[in-house]
């Protein structure tokens, strides 16, 4: 479990939306951002001076490798050697994207840059330049994930992300210091969360990631594919039906008819640039990977909530179930009749975003109010997403769960039944809250079997969850937020 997540805005003390604003990412420093750095979206930056540094850094170092392995006679010589160096990347961690698993990664192991600089060196004896080339190789080796491709970008592009966080800082008033990258010293925010070590900051542009980058997505290729009818066909032609590749094995036997054929390569290379997609609209943010930062800040000033009876004191059992209450009232209030709906869709407030943004709205609600009424209770969950466990944070252990669920969800009902039974076990917990927000798709049959499943369990056991339903449907006429 962990504690709330603190993004970036929030540690510097500033304006999630000035950040935005400003064309960098509010990224989270103590949990996940789960987004990932694309260089095929480098070319296409809306800051002038990273773009240019970006993809030049981008076109050097494959064309420098390519060179090497032209001039290479055999493996393990020196310039095969000074390929495998540029080909090495390691993970650099104070970017804060990527899957956080409690260690920072491996970046390019031995194994997958051995593998990565064999093919290479086929397809440039083919008489390909490309500095595309290495992307559409990573399709095809089983274990490169989006992590690996960025960790590759940011090794790559790190002296042009380091000069834009540095105008960024300058331009939003942020403290920097000397900080020694890669051999050169730049002037970075500190990072304040680290304690006992000094720990740099670099912020990352953000219209160059996306949820899943165009190199470790085979499905991404074949979308493109799908639009690019003529294009298939060329490509089917030279390599077959690869749009339906799903194992390794076929992932090999793709790869090496590339690699020995110039004209499936050259056309793999020109899909792969048809199949970049807009990068990820950190803006309106579909997929909940932003903690609501300003919200965060602003609501319990805009919206307040009374909670001064238990302000001040040392809280018992019993009463944080009572806080609880009292904050899914008000956040239910929020929902139905104060436009905080309209959080919980795109900007055209009528696409639903995904379940994990609902849940990371109401753990910022929560936070705020606990927070604003100075209460001796600490939300926590896993990265803000799923279960919100409420803790006296100090003297009893008890607690009281709270899970958010879309009413839309397939899992709706295991989901309560799973809950039930993790609070039923759970000594230590009070009461446990299941919160439905009613979003679509949510039939008076599955009403009613959710119910159900509340009255049995309190029949056979004696206590059940209690069953939040609020009717966060679109709304005819739009509200302030």
């Amino acid at each position: 479990m962990t504690g709330e997540p603190i993004t970036v805005s929030m540690a510097l003390n500033l304006r999630a939306s000035d950040l935005h604003a400003a064309g960098a990412i509010d990224v989270s420093l103590n949990c996940d951002t789960s987004l990932f750095i694309d260089p095929l979206l480098f070319s296409e930056a809306s800051d002038p001076e990273f773009r240019q540094c970006a993809s030049r850094a981008y076109e050097r170092r494959f064309e420098q490798i390519m060179a090497l392995l032209e001039q290479s006679a055999s493996e393990g010589d020196f310039a095969w050697r000074n390929a495998e160096r540029l080909l090495t990347f390691h993970e650099i961690k104070y970017t804060h994207l990527g899957y956080a698993s409690g260690a920072w990664g491996t970046g390019f192991g031995d194994a997958l840059r051995s593998s990565l600089i064999r093919n290479a060196r086929d397809a440039v004896r083919l008489g390909s330049r490309n500095p595309d080339l290495f992307m559409v190789l990573a399709l095809f080796e089983s274990n490169v994930g989006p992590d690996r491709i960025s960790d590759m970008s940011t090794n790559i592009a790190l002296s042009c992300l380091a000069d834009f966080t540095t105008r960024i800082s300058r331009r939003l008033n942020i403290g920097i210091e000397d900080f020694l990258l890669d051999g050169r010293t730049y002037l970075l925010p500190r990072n304040p969360l680290v304690e006992g070590a000094r720990e740099p900051l670099v912020l990352v542009p953000k219209d160059v990631v996306r949820d899943l980058p165009v190199a470790a997505d085979w499905s991404a290729l074949g979308a493109a594919a799908r639009q690019t009818e003529d294009l298939k066909a060329r490509v089917s032609a030279q390599i077959g039906e690869i749009w339906t590749i799903r194992s390794r094995r076929e992932k090999q036997r793709v790869r090496d008819v590339l690699i020995r054929n110039r004209e499936a390569l050259e056309l793999m290379l020109r899909l792969l640039r048809e199949a970049v997609a807009e990068p990820y609209d950190v803006d309106e943010d579909h997929l909940g990977e932003i903690y609501p930062a300003d919200l965060r800040r602003q609501i319990a000033a805009q919206a307040p909530l009374d909670l001064s009876a238990f302000r001040g004191r040392q809280l018992e059992s019993g009463d944080v179930d009572r806080v609880v209450r009292e904050i899914l009232q008000h956040f239910r209030w929020l929902v139905e009749d104060n436009g905080i709906w309209e959080l919980l869709y795109d900007d055209d407030r009528t696409t639903a975003r995904r379940e994990r943004a609902a849940q990371r709205l109401f753990f910022a609600i929560a936070a705020a109010y606990c927070s604003a009424n100075e209460i001796d209770l600490s939300p926590e969950s896993n990265a803000g997403n799923g279960p919100v466990d409420f803790k006296l944070s100090r003297g009893s252990r008890s607690k009281v769960l709270v899970e958010v669920k879309k009413s839309n969800n397939v899992q709706l009902l295991d989901g309560y039944q799973k809950q039930l039974s993790a609070y039923v076990s759970a000594e230590r917990s009070i009461a446990a809250h299941y919160v439905v927000l009613e979003m679509g798709r949510f039939s008076a049959e599955k009403r009613r079997a959710l119910e159900e499943l509340r009255d049995n369990a309190r029949s056979e056991r004696g206590r059940a969850a209690e069953i939040w339903f609020i009717d966060a449907t679109p709304k005819p006429s739009a509200t302030r937020r």
